[in-house]
């Protein structure tokens, strides 16, 4: 004779699923942890070797950014902004000439770094692209409130992913200095986003 199914009472059953709908909320709240978490790691145990390009692709990516937003302030030899935009605009700007600038000057050291290409599959480098064009033909369209909201709003997500990009780079390289000077810039871009979404907030009211 088989065992008879165990019933769970219903108070059992439903502290069960406010259990289960409180783990999952929990998860969304979250999200995803750093994938990185410790310096990588080569072969040899010691770091990256000369084979080993995963940290080339992703300073070649952070270098690229800071590039682009060294550049974010000459869109105000075209278009006009408040005062506080335009400040916004040339801190970001001054901000990622001076990283680029301190980068540049430590890829010699162990393990040095080739900058040059992101190791992105081509249909992302196109949809970037894409993407960057739509933005750029956006602006330069666009005038008064609705030109600032959307510079706001570009840099906004440009800001949060630069910041994100030198923590990932700081926990993944196995260089010291370079770990120091990129946890800078993440807290410096980090700042930087702050004030750009209270900027945001005073424009949405």
């Amino acid at each position: 004779m088989g065992s008879r199914p165990r019933l769970i009472p219903a108070f059992h059953a439903a502290a069960l699923r406010r259990t289960g709908v409180a783990i999952l909320s929990l998860l969304m709240f979250v999200g995803c942890s750093p994938t990185l978490q410790a310096p990588l790691r080569g072969p040899d145990g010691a770091g990256p070797d000369s084979g080993d390009h995963r940290l080339d692709h992703g300073y070649t990516l952070l270098m690229d950014l800071l590039a682009d937003e060294a550049r974010v302030a000459d869109i105000l030899g075209l278009k006009s902004a408040s005062p506080s935009t335009e400040e916004i605009l040339r801190d970001i700007s001054s901000a990622a000439s001076e990283g680029s600038m301190d980068l540049a000057a430590m890829r010699s050291m162990a393990p040095p770094i080739v900058v040059g290409t992101t190791g992105l599959p081509i249909l992302e480098i196109d949809a970037r692209n894409r993407l960057r064009n739509q933005e750029t033909v956006g602006l330069l369209l666009s005038g008064g409130t609705s030109f600032e909201l959307r510079i706001l709003l570009t840099q906004e997500k440009a800001l949060g992913y630069v910041a994100a990009l030198a923590e990932g780079l700081a926990s993944a390289d196995p260089n010291p200095a370079r770990r120091d000077r990129l946890s800078k810039l993440s807290r410096r871009f980090l700042g930087l986003n702050a004030e750009l979404r209270q900027r945001l907030a005073v424009k949405s009211d």
